[in-house]
C-alpha cells in the first residue's frame, strides 16, 4: 500500500507512513492500487547558446579569453570570482659564482713637480729691458740713459744706513780728542757743579776739521768713483752717476756735491732739509746737490 500523503510504499500492518509520519488509513481509504504514481520531475534542458557573433567592421575586437593558470598541475580556466590557486614557483639555482675583481696594478708614480725659480725681485710686475742691465717697470720714472731712477724712501734709508756707519769712528774720535787735548772746567749738570773735560779754542777747530775730513771723504770718493755706492747704498741698490752717460761722476763732482749739502745744512738746517727732500717733487728725483753736480741717482737691478 502507499501513504496517502508522500505516496511512499508502506507495509499492510504500518499504521504511520515511515517517512513523513502521517497516519495511513486502512479499510475504507483508497487501496494502494487506486493511488496515482508519483510523478517524476521534469528533466531540465539545456541552457541556449546562441551563435557567436561575428564583429563587423569597425566593430571592437572581443575580449580576449580568461587566461589559464601557468602553475596550475591541469591548467584549467580561472573563475574571474576566484583568487588564482598559483602553485608553487620555480625552484631557482644558486647564483653563478664570480670569480674574484681584477688586481689592479699600484698608480703611476708621478716625478716631483718642475722647480720653479725664485720669483722676481720687484713682484710681480711686468719688466722691461730698457738699456744694458736695466728692467724697469710701467710708468717708472728714467734716467735719459734708460736706467730707473731711485725712490725718495731708498735714498732717504741709505743715508740713515752711512750716519749709522760714520757715527762709530766719529765718536772715537772725538773722545780721543777730548782726552788728549780737552781743558778742565766747571759746568753745572744736574743742579750742580761739576768739573768736565772738553775740547775748546784750537782743538775744537781741529776736531770739526777732523769731522769734515771723514765725511767728504767718505761721500766724495764712494760715490764719485769705482760702482758710486757708499755701504748705505748697497743695502738698497741705488747709486750715483751721471745725468747723461749713465758712467760715475768723479772724484771732483763727487766733491762738490757732498759740499753744497754740507753748506745748505750748516745755515740754520732748514735748507739741507729741503735739499733732501727736493726729489719729492722733481721729474728726475735730483736734489739740489745733483742738479749742481749733473747726478742722478739710479736703482740697480
Amino acid at each position: 500500500m502507499f501513504c496517502p500523503a508522500c505516496g511512499t510504499g508502506a507495509d499492510s500492518g504500518d499504521r504511520f507512513c515511515q517517512h513523513c509520519g502521517k497516519p495511513l488509513h486502512t479499510g475504507t481509504g483508497p487501496s494502494a492500487a487506486d493511488a496515482p504514481p508519483a510523478q517524476e520531475a521534469p528533466s531540465q534542458a539545456p541552457p541556449y547558446v546562441g551563435p557567436a557573433a561575428t564583429p563587423g567592421p569597425g566593430a571592437a575586437a572581443p575580449p580576449p579569453p580568461f587566461p589559464r593558470d601557468p602553475w596550475s598541475p591541469t591548467s584549467s580556466p580561472l573563475a574571474p570570482d576566484a583568487p588564482p590557486p598559483y602553485g608553487a614557483p620555480p625552484a631557482y639555482g644558486a647564483p653563478p659564482a664570480y670569480g674574484a675583481p681584477p688586481a689592479y696594478g699600484a698608480p703611476p708614480a708621478y716625478g716631483a713637480p718642475p722647480a720653479y725659480g725664485a720669483p722676481p725681485a720687484y713682484g710681480a710686475y711686468p719688466m722691461a729691458s730698457t738699456g744694458p742691465g736695466y728692467l724697469t717697470r710701467p710708468g717708472e720714472p728714467l734716467a735719459p740713459f734708460g736706467a730707473p731712477l731711485a725712490g725718495w724712501w731708498q735714498r732717504f734709508g741709505s743715508m740713515l744706513l752711512d750716519c749709522l756707519i760714520l757715527a762709530i769712528p766719529l765718536i772715537v774720535l772725538n773722545i780721543i780728542l777730548t782726552r788728549n787735548f780737552g781743558t778742565w772746567h766747571v759746568a753745572i749738570i744736574n743742579n750742580q757743579f761739576q768739573s768736565v773735560k772738553s775740547l775748546e779754542g784750537r782743538a775744537s777747530l781741529a776736531r770739526w776739521i777732523a769731522d769734515l775730513a771723514i765725511l767728504g771723504i767718505y761721500f766724495s770718493l764712494l760715490n764719485g768713483r769705482g760702482s758710486g755706492q757708499t755701504p748705505g747704498n748697497h743695502a738698497p741698490r741705488i747709486a750715483v752717476r751721471d745725468v747723461d752717460t749713465g758712467r760715475t761722476i768723479g772724484m771732483g763732482r763727487g766733491v762738490l756735491r757732498w759740499l753744497i749739502r754740507t753748506i745748505l745744512y750748516s745755515a740754520l738746517i732748514v735748507p739741507g732739509l729741503i735739499n733732501d727732500l727736493f726729489p719729492l717733487w722733481d721729474g728726475r728725483r735730483q736734489s739740489i746737490a745733483d742738479k749742481a753736480a749733473r747726478s742722478v741717482v739710479i736703482r740697480l737691478n
